[in-house]
């Protein structure tokens, strides 16, 4: 049990063996137990910095973003009710009454078939993000006005610059991802930023998925999902709590 939990953590990008056994014994039990955790909680840990902290954190919450957004098409697909509030003439409390509810009919959606090239590519890419270290710039764990985010050392004397051991990596060729899977989601669908209705009718359901973008407000956000939905297209991003859209009828 042990074993498969300590494997588990290993999955995860800059946990190595060491660190897994240290978040074990310091009851983190499995990768839900890490979801919950808090940063602050996590830095605690022996081994486990506040940048390693906030890493550890963005990659399970990617984890689960996958899984909720699998579980969230799957019931939104299932039925989605507009319901009418009727306004009872000059009282302020709303009465509700069914007698307008519209089930829209959604087609499945596609699944993607890929090639068995694709389907291995995808696995080589996820194993090279799991050991991807984390590019930084020179110097960004001493100085808090550096930004966490890679640019190349130029200085003449940089240990960086000249690949000196435990001076930190630099991005190079080698550690780019495939190139005919580069930039999809893993799913294998292309991940496509969406925040106006009628771009929907461009999308190809057997190679595209939607991406809400997070700018769009809750009534457009559900006419998008509506749509998508009665076009086949899978949403990477689907509302958590499908809200009725409420309408005021005079």
């Amino acid at each position: 049990m042990e074993e498969e939990i300590i494997n588990k953590f290993t999955s995860i990008k800059g946990v190595g063996e060491s660190r897994a056994k240290a978040l074990y014994e310091a009851g983190y039990t499995s990768v839900e137990d890490l979801n919950e955790a808090t940063v602050g909680e996590l830095t605690r840990v022996n081994g486990i910095t506040d940048q390693l902290a906030e890493s550890i954190k963005k990659d399970v919450s990617l984890i689960f973003e996958d899984i909720g957004a699998g579980e969230a098409v799957e019931e939104a697909a299932q039925e989605l009710v507009v319901t009418a509030k009727v306004e009872d003439g000059g009282n302020e409390d709303f009465e509700e009454e069914a007698n307008e509810e519209e089930e829209v009919e959604a087609i499945p959606t596609a699944g993607l078939e890929l090639d068995p090239e694709s389907q291995r590519l995808l696995k080589v890419r996820k194993k090279q993000k799991a050991k991807k270290p984390n590019f930084v710039q020179a110097d960004q764990h001493k100085k808090k006005r550096l930004k966490n985010y890679w640019r190349r050392p130029r200085g003449l004397q940089s240990k960086k610059r000249r690949h000196i051991l435990g001076k930190g990596e630099m991005a190079r060729v080698g550690y780019g991802s495939p190139v005919a899977v580069k930039g999809l989601h893993p799913s294998g669908f292309q991940d496509v930023l969406m925040s106006r209705l009628q771009d929907l009718d461009e999308m190809d359901p057997a190679t595209q998925a939607v991406r809400i973008a997070r700018t769009v407000g809750q009534r457009k956000r559900m006419e998008i999902v509506k749509k998508a939905r009665s076009l086949g297209l899978k949403i990477l991003n689907p509302p958590t709590e499908m809200v009725p859209m409420e309408e005021e009828v005079a």
